[in-house]
């Protein structure tokens, strides 16, 4: 083996094994401020930074974001909570700026971060799988299911963020698979962890946006030749073996994925729906409709809208649904800047190269799939979002100087 490939190796083993410990740790506390906070306040200072010192700077279409950030100081919840909206402000923040600082690289360089931070969501549950290492995040426990178990969070906080992060890896390396970036061997014991986590996280969220971001994929792909065709046929014949296996064999998989508890059933009502997610949703909505016209324009921010759902539904929460929770906490500024945000990703992506736009597709789908049923802004999908995206713009590039 070469030396600068030792040397490479040995650099991602090192980011790895420094990831690893910092997601394991994050969820602790020092004082009133949790690690992961402090690590994302030294991630948003490095950002800032190196985009001031950077000569020229390419915003691309990550300007609604920046505004969406500064919103987050123009309602009271600056007056309620100003730590609060302060956080508020720089996590949004930090979004806009790693789309903006992630331009910067070539082509090779995002495929390798690609696949880096995908292999690293995958593969940072096998320590936990083995017993190495206990998960110090949040767990979700399947008790209403009348078992004593939970699913698995790996070195996330809670189970949401280890299975949207599971998602995106997922199709990021059915990508690569068909593509044969690398060795295909190593990519399918990839997705056959990846699928085996994902499922033991009980979380459909993270199993919707698979089916959903691997339709744009699978559809390119099978047209595109008949070797293609193959290599999806042995593909489809592998993960129906470990449906089959690992899926319609788990009885509480199946109870979790329809519905089905121990003393109700989801789909009886639509108040019941995801978890009871249909009923917040219209509690949200009562809070919109019933807002003053100014709250409605600039937003009620998240202290408010947590005061507010308590006294519907007795919880102080967020609404589960990130489109809900902009226009709660944003207003329908927020809303409207979001949503332009999206737009712009879409029409971007439709000038991208057939290969790399059925990626950006799946994984712009598997995104709006997590935003519709948990939040906008989990950092480790949105990571892998804006990296695929800008893969495909600097390679359709580069492809169209070639030409």
């Amino acid at each position: 083996m070469k030396i600068s490939q030792l040397n490479k190796i040995n650099k991602y083993l090192f980011g790895g094994v420094f990831l690893l410990l910092l997601f394991h740790f994050e969820s602790i506390s020092i004082g009133l401020v949790k690690i992961s906070h402090l690590w994302k306040g030294v991630l948003l200072v490095f950002l800032l930074i190196k985009i001031i010192n950077r000569k020229k700077n390419q915003f691309s279409i990550y300007p609604p974001l920046i505004w969406l950030a500064i919103l987050q100081l123009i309602n009271v919840e600056l007056v309620n909570n100003s730590f609060n909206a302060i956080l508020l402000f720089g996590t949004t923040l930090i979004l806009p700026l790693l789309g903006i600082y992630v331009l910067r690289f070539t082509p090779k360089q995002l495929e390798n971060g690609l696949l880096f931070f995908a292999s690293f969501f995958i593969l940072s549950f096998v320590p936990y799988e083995l017993g190495i290492l206990n998960s110090l995040g949040k767990h979700y426990t399947l008790t209403s299911y009348g078992v004593d178990q939970s699913g698995i969070v790996g070195p996330f906080q809670g189970v949401h963020s280890a299975s949207v992060a599971l998602a995106g890896s997922f199709l990021v390396i059915l990508f690569f698979w068909f593509e044969k970036k690398i060795n295909r061997y190593y990519l399918s014991i990839l997705l056959i962890l990846g699928f085996y986590f994902l499922i033991n996280t009980y979380v459909r969220t993270g199993m919707l946006m698979v089916i959903v971001g691997s339709i744009p994929m699978l559809i390119y792909f099978a047209k595109k030749s008949a070797t293609m065709r193959v290599r999806l046929i042995l593909i489809g014949g592998l993960f129906s073996v470990l449906i089959s296996g690992w899926v319609l064999s788990n009885e509480t998989l199946m109870d979790r994925i329809t519905g089905k508890r121990i003393n109700s059933i989801e789909t009886d009502s639509f108040e019941n729906l995801g978890s009871g997610r249909g009923l917040i949703y219209i509690y949200s909505i009562e809070i919109f409709i019933e807002a003053n016209p100014f709250e409605k324009i600039i937003g009620i921010g998240q202290t408010e809208e947590k005061k507010r759902m308590e006294q519907k539904l007795g919880s102080a929460i967020i609404p589960h649904n990130g489109f809900l929770l902009i226009l709660l906490n944003n207003g329908l500024i927020g809303l409207i800047l979001f949503l332009y945000f999206v737009r712009e990703l879409l029409k971007k992506t439709r000038q991208f190269h057939p290969n790399e736009r059925s990626l950006v597709k799946g994984l712009i789908y598997a995104y709006l799939i997590m935003t519709f049923f948990q939040n906008y802004d989990i950092l480790y999908m949105y990571l892998v979002l804006i990296l695929g995206f800008t893969y495909a713009r600097s390679l359709t590039s580069k492809k169209s100087i070639l030409t």
